[in-house]
């Protein structure tokens, strides 16, 4: 609310896949918050649920379908990913620079589903993967600490010492998964820290 003040006529954008999942987009989401935006005084002028907006060409086409909503908009609030905001952004920016675009959820991290409502952090996307070495366990999301070689003197019991021994030590579980797969000669591999060319910021992927 703090940053839709001074705005009035909005447009909401709501995520069809991962924030849909998550239960913070979706067709469901957007009707509540929407519900909740007129009981604050704004007038939605249209909402929409795009079924993956990280993908710019989706938005822009459906973007394209609300375009006389989005003209008369004083701003975009988005029910997406930090993904999706700014792929909605670019592509708003090109004919209507002026427009802003806000976020109406805080993204976390890219997460693992279980079931509905329970999600694990499972990958940072650093650029250089591990998980051929470690049984398929990623030793920087699941140890709180993302040592690369063995767990710290923290762990006891196979528990680790950051949150107070009620998560399990994540290289005690790669130990436990390349016992598993007879490959236990890769647990004593000396590994260099990360290579922050890979894992910094600024990166792209461009194959074609």
């Amino acid at each position: 609310m703090e940053a839709l003040s001074g705005h009035k006529k909005l447009v909401l954008v709501s995520c069809g896949m991962c924030a849909a999942k998550c239960q913070t987009g979706g067709t469901e989401e957007a009707k509540a918050m929407a519900e909740k935006l007129i009981n604050e005084g704004f007038e939605i002028l249209s909402t929409i649920v795009i079924e993956e907006p990280c993908d710019m060409r989706i938005s822009r086409v459906d973007l394209r379908r609300i375009e006389d909503s989005v003209k008369e908009a004083d701003a975009l609030l988005s029910l997406a990913c930090g993904l999706g905001a700014q792929s909605i952004t670019e592509v708003l920016s090109k004919n209507y620079p002026h427009i802003p675009v806000y976020v109406g959820t805080n993204t976390e991290f890219m997460g693992m589903t279980e079931r509905i409502g329970r999600f694990y952090m499972r990958c940072r996307g650093c650029g250089s993967c591990l998980l051929n070495e470690t049984g398929g366990i990623c030793p920087i999301t699941t140890c709180a600490k993302s040592l690369l070689n063995g767990p710290c003197g923290g762990q006891i019991d196979g528990k680790c010492e950051v949150g107070d021994y009620k998560n399990p030590c994540g290289w005690i579980q790669i130990y436990e998964r390349l016992k598993q797969l007879g490959k236990l000669d890769l647990f004593s591999k000396l590994r260099t820290s990360l290579s922050w060319q890979e894992s910094g910021h600024q990166r792209e992927v461009v194959w074609r």
